[in-house]
């Protein structure tokens, strides 16, 4: 499309810009000295070109693109705060604390103490044991906790699931205090409800259930009394009716003889060693058996399956991909108004539920696994605790044997020095042992009945407290803050595209960025303001170009600037504005002015002035015509156009023959200055055959509109034809009319004034 022009001079023509409701480009204010300066003006340097981005550039680009900018941050904004809002919720955490002893501390006898598990076992072993399900569906069975909000959406069978996922069961920084903690987005008094209902399973499951099993000892003790006592009262009756039978008196004197006393002392002796020996061999025994039931309980069964599972590598690849989807699912729901409604949604979801009955099922595989081994392999703990037993046992029983060959041996010699009856000595020495060894029980039940009274390795430790995690102030701050920088980060980011675009902001660009001179620079100016002879921007707009025409005309008496070409880099960039504006302003000096229209494939001019297109510059081109027979007179005085007339190939051809020559000498004589609308300059080559014939060329740019690689680039293709660049003109700068200016408008002649006082006479 080709430049239109639409000024004071011309009131109520359309330009080639207003085609596309662009505004008119009309020149303000003064314009730069132009003697002393280069023609051609130094490189154009690479700060303009590629340097970084400044606060002044992302201004202007955030200017062009304010609105664009705005809307899509406020829209941005928006949905970051609604993200940050749902994945932000308000939020509480309940927690409560116990008091955990590194050991177990014997008040009696620290033998008791042989099987006490490693702290870090034991720790270990709590946290599972909190979160295993016996102790987490006893919490849900309290009350009414299944129908709190916390378990919204979750299905009654996968209650306990989601909290022992939701539950964190730690020993902070290593310490002996346990915590239960508990957070989400329920409120606060929720969660308290849920952790205490927690705290008390885990106290009536876990902590008194091993107090029971403290209990057993002490249980298989009596057990072995009531047998011993059993033995001793079935061996007495026997012994006392034997002694009934024989008629033997009940003791045994042996007079005087010193000699059988000492034997009655050994035998005695002998009777208290065998006693210790078995009361020790029943101790071990006694302790083996305790070892092996506490080992098969089924609590450290679930212990030990745990601790396979959790070194296993592919249920903890399972676990992890597993997780990894419920991630997923949690943040797509965040950012969906209807949770698990979309396809999406669902497909994870039922992937999820496949990792996990993939988890499900590889659990009970490894569960069968180990009971399956503890059934065809031998355990090595319970090997070890074989051997111990099988060496404890046979070193006593050795002793034992060599007690009672000692003893027999004794009887033996008191059946050959007396006639007392020694099978009734030896049933009353075995019962005397026997005694002996129930003695020893009841001293181990007595001990055991004092260490049960000693306090629990874990203790209550204050009561269950709360805190808020996110309150609603705290959320409202969040969301905010992140919708606002969510604006922010669009706003710049479309402030820095539209910088990549290298747009012209202002004079400097072109001046000291691009070494061009700038000529003048116009202000914007609508098609209505300019049908509008009053508006102050329309005086702006004639005292603007007559002062380019000054600048040019003083040049013109040092230099020769009879024809100048006024181009652009491309089009809708106000070439047409300044070419007949400055044209007109030339008449108005007092110079035969000729305004041709050089834009012969998209012409306009001929609208501007309300003449016709043909016989024009093409046919003078083509030998059809004499150009002193096409150029046209305006209702302007001293200004003449010639239009472009109908375009052809030929007389596209024309241009660039020698031919054309001739034609703009007979001008040059019969015209002061000759301005050519011609062309813009990149992607045809009309305007460079145009300046061929030309004294110079102004370069016509458009602020936030031409780019500075193309003006860059229009300047170095004029320079390398010879075409010399007498400066630029910038359309479309922001200004305020001048008071000096607008005030010539209210000024009335003293001729007019005359008139009026007549009229009014």
């Amino acid at each position: 499309m080709t430049d239109n022009s639409n000024s004071s001079s011309f009131p109520g023509a359309a330009t080639r810009d207003d085609a596309n409701s662009r505004e008119l480009m009309l020149p303000q204010g003064g314009m730069p000295a132009l003697a002393g300066a280069s023609p051609y003006g130094p490189a154009a340097t690479q700060d303009v070109m590629k340097g970084g981005m400044d606060a002044s550039s992302m201004i202007h680009a955030f200017r062009r693109r304010w609105l664009m900018a705005l809307g899509m941050g406020l829209l941005a904004g928006v949905l970051g705060a609604g993200v940050l809002w749902a994945l932000f919720p308000e939020s509480a955490t309940a927690f409560r604390y116990f008091q955990v002893e590194s050991s177990e501390q014997s008040i009696i006898d620290p033998s008791l103490n042989a099987a006490k598990s490693d702290f870090d076992l034991f720790r270990q072993t709590q946290v599972f044991l909190i979160k295993t399900p016996s102790v987490l569906n006893s919490a849900l069975r309290t009350g009414e906790l299944g129908q709190l909000s916390f378990f919204d959406g979750v299905p009654v069978a996968d209650q306990a699931k989601y909290l022992g996922e939701e539950l964190r069961v730690q020993f902070p920084q290593g310490s002996q205090v346990l915590e239960i903690r508990l957070s989400g987005a329920a409120p606060a008094e929720e969660l308290k409800e849920i952790v205490e209902a927690v705290s008390k399973a885990y106290l009536d499951e876990v902590v008194i259930e091993s107090k029971i099993q403290r209990q057993k000892p002490r249980d298989i003790l009596n057990e072995s009394y009531r047998d011993l006592d059993e033995e001793i009262k079935r061996k007495t009756d026997a012994y006392m009716a034997l002694i009934k039978d024989s008629g033997s008196p009940l003791q045994y004197e042996f007079g005087g003889d010193p000699e059988l006393a000492q034997f009655r002392t050994a035998i005695n002796e002998s009777v208290k060693k065998i006693a210790e020996l078995e009361s020790r061999l029943y101790d071990a025994t006694m302790q083996y058996e305790i070892m092996v039931r506490q080992y098969q309980d089924p609590s450290v069964l679930d212990q030990r399956i745990e601790q396979a599972l959790e070194s296993d590598p592919k249920y903890q690849y399972l676990k992890q991909k597993q997780l990894s989807y419920e991630m997923y699912i949690m943040d797509l729901e965040a950012v969906q108004s209807n949770k698990g409604s979309s396809a999406q949604t669902r497909q994870l979801q039922k992937q999820a539920n496949a990792i996990s009955q993939q988890m499900n099922q590889y659990r009970q595989e490894m569960t069968a696994a180990i009971k399956q081994q503890n059934r065809t392999q031998v355990d090595p703990y319970l090997t070890g605790i074989n051997n111990q037993m099988n060496v404890t046992r046979a070193g006593i029983s050795q002793q034992i044997q060599a007690a009672k060959k000692q003893q027999e041996e004794l009887l033996d010699e008191i059946r050959g020095r007396s006639q007392i009856d020694t099978d009734l000595l030896a049933r009353n020495a075995e019962i005397e042992g026997l005694k002996m060894i129930q003695s020893g029980i009841t001293e181990r039940i007595e001990h055991w009945d004092v260490e049960l009274k000693r306090p629990d390795r874990v203790a209550e430790f204050g009561s269950v407290d709360t805190s808020e995690n996110i309150n609603k102030s705290e959320r409202y701050a969040i969301a905010g803050l992140g919708g606002l920088s969510c604006l922010g980060l669009v706003a710049f980011g479309i402030s820095y595209l539209e910088f990549r675009n290298r747009k012209l902001n202002g004079p400097d660009q072109i001046d000291q960025g691009l070494g061009i001179r700038v000529v003048g620079t116009l202000p914007s100016l609508s098609g209505r303001k300019a049908l509008d002879p009053s508006h102050p921007i329309v005086a702006q707009l004639t005292e603007s170009i007559d002062s380019v025409r000054t600048a040019l005309m003083h040049e013109s008496t040092t230099r020769r600037r009879q024809i100048v070409l006024v181009t652009s880099p491309s089009t809708l960039e106000g070439r047409t504005t300044v070419s007949s504006q400055l044209a007109a302003s030339l008449a108005r000096a007092g110079r035969r002015t000729l305004l041709i229209d050089g834009d012969m494939r998209h012409p306009a001019l001929h609208t501007l002035f309300d003449l016709p297109l043909e016989d024009g510059l093409c046919e003078v081109l083509r030998a059809e015509v004499e150009v002193s027979d096409v150029v046209r007179p305006t209702h302007a005085e001293g200004l003449w156009v010639l239009t472009a007339g109908y375009c052809d190939a030929d007389a596209v051809h024309a241009l660039a023959t020698d031919q054309v020559q001739p034609i703009f000498e007979k001008l040059r004589g019969e015209y002061d200055f000759i301005i050519i609308d011609g062309a813009p300059v990149l992607g045809l080559s009309d305007a460079l055959l145009f300046g061929q014939h030309c004294d110079g060329a102004l370069l016509s740019v458009l602020r936030d509109h031409t780019t500075l690689p193309k003006i860059h680039q229009s300047a170095e293709l004029l320079r390398s034809v010879g075409i010399r660049l007498i400066g630029s003109v910038i359309n479309g700068m922001q200004s305020k009319p001048d008071r000096r200016i607008t005030a010539l408008q209210s000024v009335t002649a003293k001729s007019e004034r005359k008139q009026i006082e007549n009229l009014e006479a």
